[in-house]
Formats: structure tokens, sequence, C-alpha cells
């Protein structure tokens, strides 16, 4: 049986509708999930899935949640920094005493130590938790969603202005559906050819050349300008942002002018059968006209 966990949430409501898709049977003891609260996955639950309550906070919650579970698909939590690292670790033990026997970890393209996102710390501290657990696991690293890029540039088609931190930064940006397929194609395949697959976009690109492709297809006169993370995450806080996230958001933005997110991976394909969605292709999505 196949768990994922943080089954209500974004990506992890999109894993398990794709695992669905892939399996005959998915209400027939092949998919369950780990939710904090089983109510809200009623729906799931209506179609056959089990659903079982985990709380990342509580061990023995989730080595009960996971009990019988050969193949655990992680998805990372939401969180300061610190509460993450703690969470997830938590998550692994808790597979270690269910006797989990593979774990998908949704990481981060940019997981490293010395990365400025702390993000990518949290992702970082993961993977070397992973690496001394014991028991065998799959990194599967994800780019940036592409699905933040409405909220990013909602501003600058307002004030013709996108104002971020990002310096001259490139970006593989690819969608949380798209991320969706290729986590579920991991979990499912009888045998994987690497332990850690980079799940990016097909090229990437600079805010410039986002802003301009965005401007050609609305019509409208936009610009980027480069500002500091400070000031990045003053204007999230004043957004009524929580702290923790605006310097968190702030932080990723200065790892992308390091171009630590400019890297074209072709696992998606190799595990799909076909690139994923172009940049243009993903703004016409988003922008649509009514």
């Amino acid at each position: 049986m196949i768990l994922v966990t943080g089954a209500t949430g974004q990506l992890g409501q999109r894993i398990v509708q794709r695992l669905a898709a892939r399996l005959p049977h998915a209400g027939a003891g092949q998919i369950a999930v780990s939710v904090r609260d089983p109510a809200r996955a009623a729906q799931l639950a209506a179609r056959g899935i089990d659903v079982r309550q985990g709380n990342f906070d509580d061990i023995d919650t989730l080595a009960t949640a996971f009990s019988g579970i050969d193949r655990l698909v992680l998805i990372s939590t939401d969180g300061p920094k610190n509460v993450r690292i703690a969470q997830h670790r938590n998550a692994i033990e808790g597979a270690r005493e269910a006797g989990v026997k593979h774990i998908f970890y949704t990481s981060f393209q940019d997981a490293a130590e010395n990365s400025p996102s702390e993000f990518a710390q949290v992702h970082a501290a993961t993977e070397s938790v992973l690496a001394t657990c014991g028991i065998a696991h799959t990194i599967l690293r994800n780019g940036l969603y592409a699905d933040f890029l409405p909220m990013t540039l909602a501003a600058a088609l307002q004030t013709g202005v996108l104002r971020l931190p990002a310096g001259t930064g490139k970006v593989s940006f690819i969608s949380r559906n798209e991320l969706a397929e290729a986590i579920a194609a991991a979990a499912l395949a009888p045998r994987l050819e690497k332990r850690l697959y980079e799940l990016t976009g097909q090229t990437s690109h600079d805010f410039a050349e986002i802003v301009a492709k965005l401007g050609a297809a609305t019509g409208k006169s936009l610009r980027y300008e480069a500002i500091g993370e400070d000031e990045y995450a003053q204007l999230l806080e004043q957004a009524q942002w929580p702290a923790w996230l605006a310097r968190a958001m702030a932080t990723m933005y200065t790892a992308a002018s390091e171009n630590r997110f400019a890297r074209c991976s072709n696992d998606f394909a190799a595990l799909i059968g076909h690139p994923p969605k172009s940049i243009d292709c993903l703004l016409a999505e988003f922008f649509r006209a009514p």
C-alpha cells in the first residue's frame, strides 16, 4: 500500500488524484492518506481511500498512521524553518518505527546547507536525516512552483512594475499539476533508475523575460525592478504576511538571484515520457482572458 502525507494540501491532493488515476482499484486497499484532521479528507474517504490521522508533531500518531505501508510519499510541511525540520524528522522516525519500506520525499531544487533560502535549508537538513535513516528512499527535488506566478505577477499587472530581490537570476518554473504527475509515476514505478530526481521546467528565464512575455500576452507595458531582500520582506509584512514566511520568500528570491533555480533537468520527461509545459504555455493558462 502507498500512503501520501498532507493529502489535503495543494500538492498532496494532486498526487492522490494522479495515483488514483493510475491504479485501477484505488479504493481497494491501494492508497492511504495521512492528515492532521480526517474530517477534511471526507471526500477521499467517500472514494474508498484509507484516511488516517497523523500529526507531524507526534511521532506515535505517525507510526500508527504509517503501519502496514510499503511506500510513503512524504510531502514537506509548511511553517517556520526549525518547526519543519523537526516535523520531517518525526515523520522519518515514524516511518522507521512502522517498518515503511521506501520513502519518496518531496524536496526542493536548491537543497543546500549554504543556500540563502530558508526553504532550501529545511530540505538540505531533511535529506541529511534520510541519508542515515536506514530506509530506502527517493528524493524528488521540485523546482519553483509556477503556481506562484499569478500571485507574484498580480502587482505588476496593477502597477506596471514587478519588484523582487531576484536580480538577473533565472528560474525553471514547473506547475504543481506536473510535479504531482511525476511524483505519482515515481512512487508507483516498479524500479527507478536513480535515487534523486530533479523536477524542473524545460527552460529557465529571468523575471525581466517573464514580465516581457506577460506584457506581450496582455498588451500591457510591464517592467521588472530588482530590489533588496529586506525591502521585499518588508513589503510582504506590510501585506499582512507572517514575518517568518515573508523572510523565507525573500531569501528564496535571493537564492534565485544566484541562479540556484536555473538548472533544467530531463528527469520529468524520463518519468512521464514528454517534457513539461513551457513558460509561455503556463502564462497563457494562468492569465487566460475571461
